[in-house]
């Protein structure tokens, strides 16, 4: 039969061979089945190559270990390569702790407030010799940086060693009065030293708790020597205070080592011990067990 088609007539076309459409189904029938199968064999092995290399054995990030060695005097230690001794890094409104390139930074930006660390061991001490290095790399001249030592648990008790802003600095006693009102009584300054550097210069501030004797030595020099008999142990804690009015104070930290109180060795019969050897003495010794006693100390880094 001929097709109308836009008016034009047009041949019929011949007719397939029923056999010849039943080996052409089969045909494309056996294709589909064999790309079906060889897609789902490549899918199946990158599914399983995924799998093992998925359940592989991770590689572990390093834990970073301090690798500096404390000096064997040493009851606590930090020259902050890492957090590993677990200083409280947490941050507030206008407080922000930070520890990086070998400096625990503290940062105050809230005028009139304190900013307290305190050493992360919890350690209590009576008698020690305590070394910090720092430098004030920001602060107004009411705004100051230090030390509390002997201190209560919360802080209302103690003996606190100031670094000032305008580059003076003081030792304090803290305590509450009858209705816990704060106060403050200055044992020594506000006042200069020559052996103190300036801003933004590290400073090496120690502090020798010997019973009632509070001895402060700046760079290696002693500038205050005071006897107060009200706190004989305690901890130890950082800080940084801000004046009222104050821009905020920046702080950096490069090492915190606090030393036990060491006794002269004795002389062993028949032997000569060296001259200034020392051994170990137990940290909780009383006023009157100290006399006699000595620090024996590593030289700043």
């Amino acid at each position: 039969m001929s097709i109308l088609v836009g008016g034009n007539v047009q041949a019929p076309r011949p007719k397939r061979s029923p056999k010849v459409i039943v080996i052409v189904c089969l045909i494309a029938l056996l294709l589909a089945l064999g790309s079906g199968g060889i897609f789902f064999l490549l899918k199946s092995r990158g599914h399983s190559i995924s799998i093992l290399a998925s359940a592989g054995t991770p590689t572990p990030t390093p834990t970073r270990i301090s690798t500096v060695t404390p000096p064997a005097q040493a009851a606590f230690f930090d020259t902050f390569v890492n957090n590993h001794l677990g200083w409280d890094l947490s941050n507030g409104a206008g407080y922000i702790r930070t520890l990086a390139n070998g400096m625990l930074l503290l940062t105050d930006t809230n005028p009139g407030t304190t900013l307290v660390e305190s050493l992360p061991n919890n350690g209590i001490y009576n008698d020690f010799k305590l070394t910090v290095d720092f430098s004030i790399v920001k602060a107004d001249k009411n705004d100051s940086a230090g030390i509390y030592v002997r201190g209560d648990n919360n802080l209302d008790h103690d003996y606190r060693i100031d670094i000032n802003g305008d580059n003076t600095f003081d030792v304090a006693k803290e305590q509450l009065d009858a209705h816990n009102n704060l106060l403050v009584t200055m044992l020594d300054g506000p006042r200069s030293n020559s052996a103190l550097k300036p801003l933004g210069q590290q400073n090496a501030l120690t502090v020798i708790m010997n019973g009632t004797r509070l001895v402060l030595l700046i760079n290696g020099t002693e500038v205050s020597s005071i006897t107060d008999s009200d706190y004989s142990t305690g901890q130890i804690a950082l800080f940084t205070r801000t004046g009222e009015g104050s821009n905020g104070i920046t702080v950096a930290i490069s090492r915190v080592e606090v030393d036990l109180p060491l006794a002269p060795s004795v002389t062993p019969a028949g032997g000569a011990e060296s001259a200034g050897s020392c051994h170990l003495a137990s940290l909780r010794l009383d006023s009157t067990a100290m006399s006699g006693y000595t620090f024996c100390m590593s030289q700043s880094k």
